[in-house]
């Protein structure tokens, strides 16, 4: 005789989405808290993705969205929480009686890990924040809240004005090639570039003198910019902290339920390791 089928389905959903951690994760807390669910991935390559993230509202109680899809989860909402509508893009969808409400765990995730890699008490201090993408907009919502003394280096001009003028109206911008001159005072740097996707490198960073340096990727594209912090001196910290406190925020949000985030940090290292 067959098993039932869970009464409940979760995913994650993006484009890449193999390499996604979010399925061991989530399927560890729901086995933990005895749910009777399931969580899986969906490759979604739609060029728009609002339709179709619509239609999974039929099937799915919740989804996880990453890249390059949470401007179109945002869109295909039918309400939104506060940290969504400001950082314009939603990674976490739960199902209402009028359809998807979105929501944005990034901010809560960064708030964790950055709270880990450089302690509580940045009020006042220079923080550089690499990049101004969808993960630049949720740390600097948070970086702005903390009222820390905000720096945005990004290569292109448009895009770091535009996150200063919709999210931090007293940071600064300098352009990617200035990072020594700006980070040379910061109490701690943030890196939301995709650059090692690509396997290109930051600029000269410079002497760290063990200060912290937070890249929100994980495994080898975090792995060029890791390496650099660590021979010019800084304190070196992946986005790993980042990706279970993000999923952490979304499973309360979904079962109401805080989960183990200390066993699955050391089983996403356990599974990054066995990739590598």
């Amino acid at each position: 005789m067959s098993e039932r089928p869970p009464s409940q389905l979760y995913a994650v959903v993006g484009d890449p989405v193999s390499h996604s951690l979010s399925p061991l994760i989530h399927n560890r807390w729901i086995g933990e808290a005895g749910i009777d669910a399931h969580y899986s991935a969906i490759h979604l390559q739609a060029a728009d993705a609002a339709p179709s993230l619509r239609l999974l509202v039929q099937n799915y109680a919740g989804l996880n969205v990453t890249l390059p899809h949470k401007r179109a989860a945002l869109a295909a909402s039918a309400s939104a929480s506060p940290e969504a509508l400001a950082v314009g893009a939603a990674n976490t969808l739960m199902r209402e009686r009028l359809g998807w409400r979105a929501h944005n765990t990034d901010v809560t995730g960064f708030a964790d890990a950055l709270s880990a890699a450089a302690g509580e008490d940045l009020k006042g201090r220079r923080v550089v924040l690499i990049g101004a993408g969808g993960a630049a907009r949720a740390a600097a919502l948070h970086l702005v809240r903390l009222g820390v003394q905000l720096v945005i280096v990004n290569r292109s001009a448009a895009k770091a004005d535009a996150l200063v003028r919709d999210l931090a109206p007293e940071a600064q911008t300098a352009a990617l090639d200035q990072l020594a001159v700006a980070a040379s005072q910061a109490a701690v740097i943030v890196n939301s570039a995709s650059l090692g996707h690509a396997g290109a490198e930051l600029p000269d960073l410079p002497a760290g003198k063990d200060r912290p340096f937070l890249d929100l990727s994980y495994s080898a594209a975090a792995a060029p910019a890791l390496r650099q912090a660590r021979e010019a001196g800084w304190a070196p910290h992946d986005g790993l902290t980042m990706l279970v406190a993000q999923a952490a925020e979304a499973f309360r949000i979904w079962f109401g339920i805080s989960p183990d985030t200390a066993g699955a940090l050391d089983a996403c290292r356990a599974a990054v390791a066995a990739r590598q």
